[in-house]
């Protein structure tokens, strides 16, 4: 039988990566140097999708690496999506990126996913947590959770994200190393782990990145840096830019 760690044994692991293994910013800033260097004569469009794609594989493998030095590996599987009920909250700059992603899907793919966002927004009582105020209410995950409204990327049939290669940060970032069935028994189990201090360096490296050509193109799409700063949870702001991917087809 498989010995899953546990929530002792995770505390001990986070004081271990707390003290050792935190890393600085030196690869996402090398990140942006690469990708000068291989985009930087690329249109418009493919060098904000690159760059995007970029930023999120370095949070993959810094995940991977701080792994490799506590010799912990994931317990998350394919088809489990409890994780898909939780509240994800992005900026306005990156549900607009994921938008870019989809209309870059090959035909097929791109209608059958919008057709799966358009269904989504008819089905789903979404006032019920647009009503959650994610900044002052404390308890607001959990108020959240229990509205088991799933995230607009979820495909239910096979609980497998329709968007996966550009599935937001805290879909990285928020894992599961213990028994899976902490997950299915606890709206919010204490055995998860956050690797949420990623998120500033990769912010910041993405930002960095993509400013000097979005503010250089003529009404972008992407508001710098406004669109930044404004944050909500991700239906509400990739509901926004439907209309946009109906426009394209």
């Amino acid at each position: 039988m498989k010995r899953f760690l546990t929530i002792k044994d995770m505390e001990r692991i986070c004081q271990e990566i707390n003290d050792k293994h935190i890393p600085d910013d030196s690869r996402f800033m090398q990140a942006i140097k690469d990708q000068f260097e291989q985009y930087g004569d690329a249109s418009r469009d493919e060098f904000v999708s690159t760059a995007f794609k970029r930023k999120l594989s370095v949070i993959d493998k810094e995940i991977e690496m701080i792994e490799d030095k506590v010799k912990m590996k994931p317990s998350c599987f394919e088809g489990c999506s409890h994780c898909c009920y939780f509240p994800i909250i992005v900026t306005k700059m990156e549900a607009k990126l994921i938008a870019q992603h989809i209309g870059e899907m090959p035909h097929q793919e791109r209608e059958e996913l919008i057709t799966h966002l358009e269904e989504y927004y008819d089905r789903e009582d979404l006032d019920q947590v647009y009503s959650i105020d994610f900044q002052t209410d404390n308890d607001f995950k959990r108020k959240y959770i229990q509205k088991q409204v799933a995230c607009p990327l979820l495909d239910k049939k096979t609980n497998k994200c329709k968007a996966y290669d550009v599935r937001p940060i805290p879909c990285r970032t928020h894992l599961n190393y213990c028994d899976p069935q902490v997950c299915a028994d606890n709206d919010i189990p204490d055995e998860v782990f956050s690797y949420e201090f990623l998120y500033e360096y990769y912010m910041y490296a993405l930002v960095n990145t993509i400013q000097e050509v979005v503010l250089e193109t003529e009404s972008d799409p992407i508001n710098l840096p406004g669109d930044v700063y404004e944050a909500d949870f991700l239906p509400r702001l990739l509901k926004e830019q439907l209309p946009r991917l109906k426009g394209e087809r």
